[in-house]
């Protein structure tokens, strides 16, 4: 299948927002140790600006910004482009003007960008520049599949048990309190978390999603 129909089942702005901070929510209880993390949210990254990212540790990874504007995804697939000639200006062609700073972002290693997708705010479904199959949006599977693919994806990650409700009760926003801490990591208490559920601006007692 194309891109189209892969990116058709993207969720709306607002609901990937919600599933990147939870994924970088239960990275931050699940594996204390940063650099060991894959899903990363940083609530406060720019003025009206927030940034999700992923990184795997062997190259691949992506940057999302949301903004007034929308939000824009660039993506790295190490094996992609081992296997194609990847022209970065098709990958970004026709990315709104809008976008023009996120393109400009060295934080985002540009230059690594093997796909590039955005949804403009107030607008309905998403765009890309250059066509893909399916496989090609490998690292967005969570999007689409949510909990369940991070539940599925963790257990094999981290190589742990564990209960998908949990991992539905953070999708779901439910603020992080002791006991869902306790049954998610038993080495943690809230305190050692604090900074990271005000960074990634995960609702809380005393914060606001």
């Amino acid at each position: 299948m194309g891109n189209l129909n892969f990116i058709d089942k993207l969720p709306h702005i607002s609901e990937c927002k919600q599933i990147l901070k939870a994924a970088a929510m239960l990275d931050a209880i699940l594996m204390p140790e940063w650099e060991y993390r894959y899903y990363s949210y940083n609530s406060q990254w720019d003025t009206n600006e927030q940034m999700a990212s992923m990184r795997d540790g062997q190259g691949d990874h992506y940057f999302a910004i949301f903004s007034p504007n929308g939000l824009i995804i660039k993506g790295f697939d190490k094996e992609y482009e081992l296997q194609h000639k990847v022209d970065r200006s098709d990958v970004v062609k026709r990315v709104p003007e809008a976008f023009n700073t996120f393109l400009a972002e060295p934080a985002f290693v540009m230059d690594q960008t093997t796909f590039c997708i955005w949804s403009v705010a107030d607008q309905e479904g998403w765009s890309a520049g250059t066509v893909l199959g399916d496989h090609e949006y490998e690292l967005l599977e969570i999007l689409v599949g949510g909990a369940k693919y991070y539940h599925a994806w963790a257990q094999d990650y981290y190589e742990i048990a564990l209960d998908i409700k949990l991992v539905e009760q953070v999708f779901d926003m439910k603020p992080i309190n002791e006991d869902l801490l306790q049954q998610l990591n038993d080495e943690l208490k809230l305190s050692d978390i604090e900074g990271e559920i005000a960074e990634i601006g995960y609702p809380d007692k005393d914060l606001n999603v």
